[in-house]
């Protein structure tokens, strides 16, 4: 696993969510240190999980209030990938917290990690000439 380093293809051009999404970053690279440290400690990976979860929840929350705000088209579809992201990440939160081991704290990382790049750049960024000076 590496860290995740934020960079310009990152940007959406609108403070709010840039900084949400750094934040995001930010708790991805505490889970990977977690994973890569010497010694594996659930409750350690459990505490930025929970973190994690709670601010991608109120990201969401933010992120489509402005879109419906600034009347985005492609609205639905892109709450909808949202929705089906919290789903998914439950899921394996709900396998690592009944079974915490290092391979389900992994495949919890590497699928937000993913998801959450690839998101961004692919979705979040068309966002970039509806929101841009925005809700600054």
């Amino acid at each position: 696993m590496s860290v995740i380093l934020w960079r310009r293809q990152l940007s959406v051009g609108q403070p709010t969510i840039d900084d949400d999404h750094k934040h995001l970053i930010a708790y991805l690279n505490e889970l990977d240190a977690a994973l890569n440290a010497e010694r594996f400690q659930p409750a350690r990976v459990a505490k930025i999980l929970v973190k994690l979860l709670e601010y991608t929840k109120e990201h969401f929350a933010r992120e489509e209030r402005m879109m419906q705000a600034v009347r985005y088209p492609h609205y639905r579809e892109h709450a909808e990938q949202h929705r089906e992201a919290v789903r998914a990440v439950s899921e394996l939160s709900h396998s690592f917290s009944m079974e915490p081991t290092h391979e389900n704290a992994a495949k919890l990382y590497k699928f937000t990690a993913d998801w959450l790049v690839r998101h961004i750049i692919l979705q979040d960024t068309q966002l970039t000439p509806y929101v841009k000076g925005v809700w600054t």
